[in-house]
């Protein structure tokens, strides 16, 4: 039985996490688009795939697990809507626990809206975070 559009965003963002956790840049790299846009309330970028892009990742994979104790990260699809043919509008909440947060164990959640294609496999066009994840972090005692 074929796999619905759900599970196989359910899966895509499942996969995407593990890789985040685990420092897999490839996987998250070619998770997005060849460029692809990322928004919050304070920033807006266009990025650019590459090998320099593939480098920050190492360099936040790094930032995350020695600076900052990530123990644990999950997704959960609170919503998906087909806006266009093969395009998804994705509501995604992301659960971070950090060990070394300035209070021992701390879980910070995470809304962001993705727009992805759905095509051979999916890719993240792009992605609004509903919130400043450094704000967020702050709020909660992480940074």
């Amino acid at each position: 039985m074929a796999e619905t559009r759900e599970e196989t965003l359910r899966r895509f963002f499942q996969q995407y996490a593990k890789a985040t956790r685990e420092g897999d840049t490839e996987i998250i790299a070619t998770s997005y688009a060849p460029t692809y846009i990322e928004t919050s309330p304070d920033t807006f970028v266009a990025w650019k795939v590459d090998e320099q892009y593939r480098k920050a990742l190492v360099e936040r994979h790094t930032m995350l697990q020695q600076q900052l104790g990530l123990q644990a990260l999950d997704v959960e699809i609170v919503s998906a809507e087909e806006v266009a043919p093969l395009h998804y509008m994705v509501r995604a909440r992301w659960k971070m626990t950090f060990a070394k947060a300035r209070a021992g164990n701390v879980t910070s959640l995470f809304d962001i809206t993705y727009m992805v294609k759905i095509a051979s496999k999916p890719q993240i066009l792009a992605y609004i975070s509903h919130e400043s994840e450094e704000a967020v972090m702050r709020r909660d005692g992480v940074i």
